[in-house]
């Protein structure tokens, strides 16, 4: 598509965002007004923000989003999913995944209008990174979610990839999941690197998001791996499985 025209669309885009985000935020507050008091897990607030992130990705015509291995993820047990990070539109795409679970996030994104609305409204685990204390309050909180039965999803890379090469992994995820006796499921995706440029606020146009959930760690492998051995068997999966995302889009 046109520079040009690109860049119209995305002015449109965006002012068409902001307007249907003041539309939709009273019904987003009546859902959580509605279920509060009994929805502990906030399952109803969840499919209410993949409602809106689907809203979000429809307003984009030439982004297209094709997921693989959703039945992988469990309905009835929680675990720790950890996903590549490449963009910005990684959140909106994985919501595609439609399975419970909470957002860890940075304590600025909190502060973000509408953003931080959703992230609060659902429980989102909070992380302070300027804080000593972060790390046992991220695990604290995660796992007071996951007691109630909610999967926890990380960028365990902590922020995007500059490049196409992933980030090295923290160990958050990693011992939470050990505390916790319960499995990681990796998950990899491509293509969302594609829709901005970094610092951008202008559409890129077509592409595709593939996502796909791959084979879980069970709990009894991730409960005999110390922690830097669980990084790296999932951090070489991520790899080898970001890898054969590539080669078939490639042969395609």
């Amino acid at each position: 598509m046109h520079s040009t025209l690109l860049k119209i669309y995305s002015i449109l885009a965006w002012i068409t965002m902001a307007i249907t985000s003041v539309i939709i935020t009273p019904f987003y507050l009546l859902v959580w007004i509605s279920t509060f008091w009994w929805d502990h897990r906030r399952v109803a607030t969840h499919m209410m923000a993949n409602f809106w992130a689907w809203h979000y990705q429809s307003l984009i015509p030439f982004w297209k989003l094709r997921l693989e291995g959703r039945e992988k993820i469990p309905r009835k047990r929680p675990v720790v999913l950890v996903a590549n990070h490449r963009s910005l539109v990684d959140i909106l795409a994985l919501h595609k995944l439609r399975r419970h679970f909470k957002w860890t996030s940075k304590d600025e994104n909190f502060k973000l209008p509408f953003v931080g609305m959703v992230l609060s409204l659902n429980n989102s685990v909070r992380i302070k990174r300027e804080s000593m204390r972060s790390g046992a309050q991220f695990l604290t909180q995660a796992e007071t979610e996951m007691k109630k039965g909610s999967s926890i999803l990380l960028f365990p890379e902590g922020t995007r990839s500059r490049t196409m090469e992933m980030r090295p992994f923290k160990e958050g995820a990693f011992l939470l999941a050990k505390r916790m006796g319960c499995g990681v499921i990796p998950i990899v995706h491509i293509g969302s690197e594609l829709t901005f440029d970094r610092g951008s606020w202008v559409l890129k146009g077509k592409t595709t998001i593939h996502i796909r959930v791959l084979d879980e760690i069970p709990a009894d492998e991730v409960k005999k791996l110390d922690v830097k051995m669980l990084i790296k068997i999932v951090r070489q999966r991520m790899v080898d499985g970001i890898a054969e995302l590539e080669n078939e889009k490639v042969a395609k």
